[in-house]
């Protein structure tokens, strides 16, 4: 959405963009050490393609994975490949020897990357570059590389991630120099006692003590289906572990069930003031800070050790540093999950019991559905003021519908004036396995535009009320903003960041026919449960739209992914690029968790530079959920 282009460029792009995952199998050679060993890898890559844009030039390359989009550089073509190696693995050294370069003298300056553009409503958009102002050849070095530990396939392995630069850009010359070969050579040492982890369990639900009776029927349901599961409470594992804070005694806890039990997923239950979410420092926008879940799964570093996110102890978490040419990781995070992870923010029990409730039914009733294979794609003119023109979040909906192309389609569109509060909630209540929506978000709606006109349609959460889809429940992607702020609280009228919700929400008219609806249906729903009345620390916390979805009785989600932050749009980087890694991993995964992790892999690999976007986009929901439903 910074950038608008054309539509066969973009499904180009996707398709060029799969990562190549090299194994270990490839050429090998032994050292003298027998636990030394090296690969050796040699690439080929096609002549850049030189493409003339009024003012710039772009520079496209057959091979390219993505592009090098630190805001303020060239827009150059990368390579992206990921080596995979046993858990426990040394790195010890990664070389790569370009072939001899050839020279070209553009007639136009390569385009520079603009800055992200918030996906807020009181962004301005832009595609004006910023002006380039290093004179050197660009990148300085021809390749990069980062070494991290994940899991893949639900084994856990150590990931070199190389980065190849075959063409690169001097300014004072005006010039591209690039090569069409290179040799890859990585030296790796494997561990002398390869770690092996139980399997007693596959789940470990974490959750307030409160919750525990409401939680048996999961327990029973997923152990029923195979997914070995245990319940540890927050109380047991605070009492047990030790850390700086709850925080990272949770992280304690989860490290120890990897190694002792063989975990691979993990669901944490509860909202924030009853389970901790950690708060991060990536540095965007001025936000200060993010809610981030991916702490949690992020439990080992590139040597295998116990990954903190505060490498220089100051005790501020996962700080990044940014300036117009350079992002610096001041704790040096992995970033690379190393369990499959997601939260349902539930405040009381009744939201356990609805929950449970679904996500049983899911799983026991919903394989062999026709409804299941339908996906609604939701979108509009994200940006009507954007220079370029084109319908962003419509543009985005295709490439998602490419990529889910055995699913039945729905548009709702701001273009065919099929997006409307009716329209969707009809196309839900029939029943579907995904909703991508890409547009404006804020804590308690959604909206975008019609084309080319600054007008607004919106979905808020009053609207939710019309989804009576049972338990035809879809997984939802939120590519926008603050959807998922699980910090939302009824003082937020007043607060800096509610800057992105729609003015005409902020009409003293508006509020008050809103809030008092808000509150009486509130009222009334606590009265007829059996629950207590919140204390006053729950009271202050409000549920997120993200949230809405899935806690709501009847209908409406199973799970959905948003950000807790403000988010920007891109079909390169953002929250854009995101939905396409989420929804491409689909055919590979069969569970929730695994799509979830395979995409922050993904994105990881592709726009290393963007800690901010991986960190502020959270999964709610069950991490076990089986994708369709048990046979």
């Amino acid at each position: 959405m910074a950038e608008v282009k054309n539509m066969k460029w973009l499904v180009a792009i996707l398709f060029a963009g799969v990562l190549v995952f090299s194994s270990i199998g490839a050429v090998a050679f032994i050292n003298d050490n027998e636990n030394v060993k090296s690969i050796e890898e040699s690439v080929v890559f096609s002549n850049p393609n030189i493409v003339d844009s009024e003012q710039y030039v772009m520079i496209n390359l057959e091979e390219a994975t993505s592009f090098i989009l630190q805001p303020g550089n060239p827009k150059l073509p990368v390579v992206t490949k990921v080596f995979t190696f046993p858990f426990g693995t040394k790195i010890k050294n990664v070389d790569v020897s370009f072939s001899n370069t050839n020279e070209v003298i553009l007639n136009k300056e390569i385009q520079t990357v603009t800055e992200p553009v918030p996906i807020s409503m009181l962004s301005q958009a832009t595609s004006e570059p910023i002006l380039y102002e290093n004179q050197e050849i660009y990148p300085k070095s021809n390749y990069n590389f980062d070494v991290a530990t994940g899991i893949g396939n639900n084994e856990r392995f150590v990931y070199c991630v190389l980065q190849l630069y075959p063409v690169r850009y001097t300014q004072s010359t005006n010039t591209i120099s690039y090569s069409n070969n290179a040799n890859i050579k990585i030296t790796y040492e494997e561990p002398t006692n390869p770690a092996t982890f139980d399997d007693t369990y596959d789940l470990v639900i974490i959750t307030p003590s409160e919750y525990t009776d409401e939680l048996q029927p999961l327990v029973n349901h997923k152990n029923s289906y195979g997914m070995d599961t245990v319940v540890k409470t927050t109380q047991e594992i605070y009492g047990e572990y030790q850390g700086v804070d709850e925080a990272e005694k949770i992280k304690y806890f989860i490290k120890d069930a990897i190694e002792t039990w063989g975990v691979e997923y993990v669901l944490l239950i509860g909202s924030i003031d009853k389970l901790p979410i950690r708060t991060t420092y990536p540095g965007w926008w001025g936000e200060g800070d993010v809610l981030c879940d991916l702490y949690y799964s992020d439990i080992y570093n590139e040597t295998g050790d116990f990954c903190d996110w505060d490498g220089n102890d100051n005790g501020v978490f996962g700080e990044v540093y940014q300036d117009h040419h350079n992002t610096y990781d001041l704790d040096d995070l992995d970033l690379f999950p190393d369990v499959h992870l997601g939260r349902l923010a539930c405040m009381d029990s009744s939201e356990v019991n609805i929950v449970v409730d679904k996500i049983i039914a899911y799983e026991s009733e919903t394989y062999g559905k026709s409804w299941f294979n339908n996906i609604v794609l939701i979108g509009g003119d994200t940006f009507p003021d954007h220079q370029q023109g084109g319908n962003e979040g419509e543009e985005l909906n295709l490439i998602i519908e490419d990529i889910m192309s055995d699913f039945t389609s729905t548009k709702l569109w701001t273009s065919t004036n099929t997006f409307s509060a009716f329209k969707i909630n009809q196309a839900i209540n029939s029943g579907a396995g995904f909703v991508d929506y890409s547009g404006h978000g804020f804590e308690y709606g959604m909206g975008t535009h019609p084309p080319e006109d600054e007008s607004w349609k919106f979905y808020m959460e009053i609207n939710l009320l019309g989804l009576s889809n049972g338990y035809k429940l879809p997984i939802v992607f939120f590519d926008a903003c603050l959807t998922s702020r699980l910090d939302f609280n009824k003082d937020d009228n007043s607060r800096e960041r509610t800057s992105s919700i729609p003015r005409i929400f902020n009409l003293p008219i508006v509020k008050n026919i809103i809030s008092p609806i808000t509150r009486i249906l509130r009222s009334f729903l606590t009265r007829i449960t059996s629950d207590p009345a919140p204390s006053p620390k729950e009271a202050e916390l409000r549920p997120c739209f993200a949230w809405n979805w899935i806690n709501k009785d009847n209908g409406g989600a199973i799970a959905d992914v948003g950000a807790t932050r403000t988010a920007f749009g891109g079909f390169d980087s953002g929250a854009g690029k995101l939905s396409i890694e989420f929804f491409s991993t689909y055919e590979s995964s069969e569970y929730l968790g695994q799509m979830m992790t395979e995409c922050q892999k993904g994105y990881n690999a592709d726009v290393p530079w963007d800690l901010f976007t991986l960190e502020e986009f959270i999964l709610l929901g069950d991490p076990s959920l089986k994708i369709g439903g048990y046979p």
